[in-house]
């Protein structure tokens, strides 16, 4: 199963010292943005947190047609 969106951990802003998750659009090859005119990615302090996103804005991404 090909999804969207995934989760994926980067450095928290200024080096403070906990964890911050950003979420990879596999279509784009993007991160995704914070609503505008930020153009920061869209950051989630808990994993729980970039889960429940992603799970309300994945869609399973079709399969690429095969020529035959």
């Amino acid at each position: 199963m090909n999804n969207r969106y995934g989760i994926v951990p980067v450095d928290a802003p200024g080096g403070a010292d906990y964890p911050v998750w950003v979420i990879h659009d596999h279509r784009t090859g993007h991160l995704v943005k914070a609503l505008p005119p930020r153009p920061e990615p869209l950051r989630f302090y808990s994993y729980d947190q970039a889960q429940r996103w992603v799970s309300a804005n994945d869609r399973t991404l079709p399969t690429p047609e095969v020529a035959g």
